[in-house]
């Protein structure tokens, strides 16, 4: 081989070798984490509209330092820290929202049920007693069994097309 081939040889093999590093520097370089950054600030954003700070102020807290991180991060050119960090700040500020509307909705439910069920009909030495009946003795269900499990004895119904329970169907006529 002569010195002109073996340079040539050597120029090619140098060339290939750039050309596939610099192919593996395009390759590896992250997209910057905008949508992630954007989908992270909107999450924080409507756990304060759903009053996070009152309901879940630790979870929003975090969000809220985690996004701040993650702009950081991106200030930093540290593209994979910054995406992680903004998906964290959305997961918890997702965390924040829907612990909010749980303890909204606990609350509600709470308010509904306190009217829903008036004091007069339960008295109050005995809050859990069952429920006082209107009907001819005042104190048994509106059926004619006994108790809920067993069913009234047959023909004791009064009422044809009916079940054991005491249930009279309106579709069926005889």
């Amino acid at each position: 081989m002569t010195r002109k081939s073996a340079m040539t040889i050597r120029w090619r093999a140098a060339a290939v070798l750039s050309a596939a590093l610099g192919m593996a520097a395009c390759a590896s370089d992250v997209p910057p984490p905008t949508a992630q950054l954007g989908a992270a600030s909107q999450a924080v954003q409507e756990a304060e509209r759903a009053n996070a700070l009152q309901y879940a102020p630790v979870a929003l807290q975090s969000a809220r330092d985690k996004l701040a991180a993650a702009d950081k991060a991106m200030r930093a050119d540290e593209r994979t820290r910054a995406r992680r960090l903004a998906e964290e700040a959305r997961v918890d500020a997702e965390l924040a929202t829907v612990t909010s509307q749980r303890a909204v909705t606990q609350q509600a439910a709470s308010a509904v049920a306190k009217t829903a069920i008036p004091n007069s009909s339960r008295s109050a030495a005995a809050p859990n007693a069952a429920p006082v009946y209107s009907g001819s003795s005042g104190s048994a269900p509106p059926y004619s069994g006994s108790s809920y499990g067993t069913p009234a004895p047959a023909g004791s119904l009064g009422t044809s097309g009916g079940n054991s329970w005491g249930y009279s169907y309106p579709e069926v006529r005889q």
